[in-house]
């Protein structure tokens, strides 16, 4: 009895965090500000490492000129739970894209 309700609990939580993820990834669209005369709309995309590929050179390609490389890079590694720099070709990113809504 208490190990049917141990492991309701466990699938319950499991359930929990795959939806928030869900919402949170996929669903994602925010209007971000990097400075006050331009809004950016944030989505995320996934994308496959191609040989060469490196954080920062992923980082030149898709993050916003206001946006240092350095946080764009924590946030591909936060998103995508990396212990590390090192990524592998042939494997997928989800990497936030920045599109321009609006210009003062």
């Amino acid at each position: 009895m208490i190990r049917n309700c141990i492991y309701n609990n466990k699938i319950m939580l499991t359930i929990g965090t795959v939806l928030i993820l869900s919402i949170s990834i996929i669903g994602s669209i925010a209007v971000v500000k990097a400075d006050e005369s331009v809004q950016y709309n944030k989505s995320f995309i996934s994308i496959e490492i191609e040989s060469g590929d490196t954080l920062s050179s992923i980082a030149e390609e898709y993050a916003i000129m206001d946006t240092e490389y350095d946080d764009y890079i924590q946030e591909v590694r936060n998103i995508n739970n990396l212990s590390s720099d090192t990524i592998h070709s042939g494997c997928y990113l989800m990497v936030p894209v920045y599109e321009v809504v609006s210009s003062k």
